[in-house]
């Protein structure tokens, strides 16, 4: 009997901080954080390009506050999104490619959905949020929706190429996996209970393939493309060490390619310019169907205060460094948007300061008004929303064990696993074309940003591991599905 009741005192003081929480909760704002894949800075608000549509995102900039200087963790989509939904940096789980979870992860911090739900809120969470496990979590759940596929079942440009394959469906937007995840979460957010919400909001596009209805792609003609700068009377990686070369040219899809960079068989295709009227109508689209969800949270059904976050996961290449998708660590892949509205927010402000996606968990957490807890890795950014020319530290990314990039206001530095390093001034260089690390004049300024390169790196898989892994496995992948299509037309002409 002893041990009867003192098991029930035991599970009745575990319950009660979740209790507590919960009672605590009524007068918490809502909290809604918008994730978009894929998203790079070429949106309005980030001035990244002259051609792109992003009217949503801009208003949502304008009546918030703008971190100009953003920056993912990880240039691939599970370790960026593993990342900030456990609040803890790459270099510490071993979490560094989109093929590899580390384990320990999940035990290490509750998701931060998880982390909402045990402090008394509803949450809603929908579309792609994470990437493959653990899953969604939440009260309420809505898988990423499927998208039309185009009628061949190729390729908008026909040379099988996983960057550029982009398509102009003809089909409505009703029919898209965007156009539905903004839905559901508009009924949600009509949804009412005694819970203050937080709500999850994935967005697919401009995620490839670079697929979405045909009126998109009209509003960017092909004839009318501009591409990204490049430098005049130099190669832009003559200044880079193999290393660094390596590991751009062998991004994931090399093994598509028959050993041809991402950039090579783009440009040897004619690819280029199609490539980015498809992610330009990516963009112009999702932004759409972000201002539709958006435009829902002006009725608000609970009366309460309410934030909103939007972000992206990383960002992406269209040719810039000679480069294209994610899978490196220079500013086109890893700068992001960030965005912050609500009450006490200045409409059009901007923080120039840096700030990183391992911040989002703590920022959430803190303008919910609960204690941020130590074990984040992040720092909240509530201080820059109050003063945005508060100082903060450098954004840390890490792409493999020993590859990291320490980016600055001003300046970012890149260190690679086999020793060989970059630095770039973007006050004077905002495309990185000028590496500066082998310069004496510039050798105490590299030594002190190379001071914030984390010393202890969980090992992981170093990223030439990880090359070797993905592009024998994707053969191999590759060769499965030729040799099922062979054997499904030899059974049809068979008879079988």
């Amino acid at each position: 009997m002893t041990r009867l009741i003192a098991g029930a005192l035991c599970i009745a003081f575990l319950l009660l901080p979740a209790v507590q929480a919960e009672g605590d909760a009524s007068q918490r704002p809502d909290i809604v954080f918008i994730i978009v894949d894929d998203l790079n800075d070429w949106i309005g608000c980030l001035g990244g390009h002259p051609d792109a549509q992003s009217p949503s995102i801009d208003a949502l900039a304008e009546n918030g506050m703008l971190f100009s200087q953003a920056y993912c963790n990880a240039p691939q989509c599970r370790p960026s999104r593993t990342s900030l939904l456990y609040g803890t940096y790459p270099f510490n789980t071993g979490t560094y490619f989109n093929a590899k979870f580390a384990k320990e992860t999940r035990s290490l911090n509750p998701t931060l959905q998880q982390f909402f739900m045990r402090h008394g809120y509803r949450v809603a969470s929908g579309g792609k949020v994470f990437h493959g496990n653990p899953g969604n979590d939440g009260d309420s759940l809505l898988k990423k929706p499927k998208d039309p596929k185009p009628p061949t079942g190729k390729d908008r440009f026909g040379a099988g190429n996983p960057p550029s394959d982009g398509y102009a469906l003809d089909v409505t937007d009703e029919e898209m996996g965007d156009y539905k995840v903004a839905q559901w979460a508009s009924q949600q957010w009509k949804t009412v209970t005694d819970k203050p919400l937080f709500m999850s909001v994935g967005f697919y596009r401009p995620h490839r393939p670079l697929q979405v209805p045909k009126p998109w792609f009209d509003q960017f003609p092909v004839e009318t493309i501009r591409r990204p700068a490049e430098p005049e009377g130099k190669d832009d990686w003559d200044d880079l060490s193999e290393f660094a070369k390596n590991l751009a040219r062998s991004h994931a899809h090399k093994a598509f390619h028959k050993g041809l960079s991402d950039h090579e068989s783009i440009v040897k295709n004619g690819q280029w310019d199609e490539t980015i009227q498809a992610y330009h109508a990516s963009i112009a689209f999702v932004d759409k169907q972000i201002g539709r969800f958006l435009e829902s949270l002006k009725k608000n059904p609970r009366g309460r205060n309410t934030y909103v976050m939007l972000v992206s996961d990383h960002g992406w290449h269209l040719g810039e460094k000679k480069h294209w998708c994610k899978g490196a660590i220079w500013e086109q892949t890893t700068h992001v948007p960030f965005i912050v509205s609500g009450p006490g927010i200045e409409g059009g402000a901007t923080c120039l300061q840096p700030a990183s996606l391992i911040d989002v968990y703590p920022s959430l957490v803190d303008l919910a008004g609960i204690e941020v807890p130590e074990w984040l890795d992040g720092k909240s950014v509530k201080p820059q929303l109050d003063n945005p020319d508060q100082a903060r530290g450098p954004a840390i990314t890490s792409y493999g064990s020993g590859n990291t990039s320490v980016r600055t206001e001003r300046w970012r530095y890149i260190r690679y696993e086999d020793g060989s390093e970059e630095l770039y001034d973007h006050h004077d260089d905002p495309d990185e074309w000028t590496n500066l690390a082998d310069r004496k004049e510039f050798t105490e300024i590299k030594n002190s940003l190379a001071e914030s390169v984390p010393e202890k790196q969980h090992p992981g898989l170093m990223a030439q591991d990880w090359f070797d892994t993905f592009q024998s496995s994707s053969a191999e992948s590759v060769g499965r599905k030729r040799r099922s299509k062979s054997n499904k037309a030899g059974s049809t002409a068979s008879g079988k």
